[in-house]
């Protein structure tokens, strides 16, 4: 329902937003934010969590990939999927089969999972887009301001709390932590607001979803203007999940989320009419097998000087 959709798109920058809030945004009593976003939860259509931001886990080497799979297709993407650096993939329509992405920390480190991918039986071809720079995500906000942030034991109980419940009260939070309940509403507003996490909305992505969530891969000719004129229409689209300027062999990606096929054929339409852009292929995502946002703290860079507040 197309209410649902505004209410994913709502949350989906700040998880934490009142009822009231949401309820004004969207013009409906606040009982009914109330009841569906309990209904979303419950039936897990919705998950609300905390990101960190991959840079602070070291995980600043990103790539895009279009896998061609062979034979059956389930048992290669259990396998996929239990691969650590996937932290998203997808089944998807059109010339190939899946499309992955691989977080890592060094280009040697993607390599080595390239070449873990390319071992899994089933996956015959790969064609590999590497990231430039991520410009819009569906959870993760702007770099941090500064790469020195010092966290202790507290900051990084409240992360793990709220990985787990991004709407967690700060009453549960002091029960969980032990530290009182000002407090804790202090440090999480620290974490975000040097944006080293970002609290949002997950949809869940199911046989019942009425939506279209795809993808497109776009090539541009070498004028700024024409990636320029690119990066607005992309960024400017109120679906838009994900978007990186890109190296290899598309100049940009994005995935997008429309409400129907008619709204599909109106972006690619207006892509493929900006001057400069020379192909726009697209992709749909059929089942998402994976979408990885939980990373574990031991992931943190150990090259961070971490220290108390």
């Amino acid at each position: 329902m197309d209410f649902d959709e505004d209410l994913y798109r709502a949350l989906r920058h700040d998880g934490r937003a009142a009822h009231s809030t949401l309820a004004a945004r969207l013009g409906v009593d606040r009982s009914l934010i109330s009841q569906r976003l309990h209904h979303l939860r419950q039936t897990g259509q919705l998950k609300i969590v905390a990101v960190i931001h991959p840079r602070l886990l070291g995980l600043s080497v990103q790539a895009h990939l279009m896998l061609s799979i062979q034979g059956p297709t389930d048992c290669v993407f259990e396998e996929l999927r239990r691969i650590d650096s996937v932290a998203y993939l997808s089944e998807t329509t059109g010339p190939t089969q899946a499309v992955a992405e691989v977080w890592a920390r060094s280009t040697h480190d993607l390599g080595v999972s390239l070449n873990r991918i390319r071992t899994v039986g089933g996956v015959s071809s790969m064609h590999v887009t590497y990231y430039d720079q991520v410009l819009r995500t569906l959870m993760l906000g702007e770099e941090p301001e500064t790469t020195d942030i010092g966290f202790d034991d507290l900051d990084l109980a409240i992360i793990q709390n709220l990985q787990r419940d991004g709407r967690m009260t700060f009453g549960e939070m002091q029960r969980r932590t032990g530290a009182a309940a000002s407090t804790c509403r202090k440090r999480m507003q620290r974490l975000v607001t040097l944006r080293v996490v970002q609290i949002g909305g997950i949809r869940g992505r199911g046989a019942g979803d009425k939506g279209l969530l795809f993808g497109v891969g776009v090539d541009c000719a070498g004028d700024p203007a024409t990636a320029e004129a690119v990066e607005k229409s992309l960024t400017s689209l109120p679906g838009l999940e994900f978007t990186a300027r890109t190296m290899g062999r598309f100049t940009h990606v994005a995935t997008i989320g429309v409400r129907s096929l008619e709204e599909y054929n109106d972006v690619v339409r207006d892509l493929r009419g900006i001057p400069g852009v020379r192909s726009a292929e697209t992709w749909i995502h059929a089942a998402v097998w994976a979408e990885r946002y939980d990373w574990s703290l031991e992931r943190l860079d150990p090259r961070k000087k971490w220290k108390s507040e």
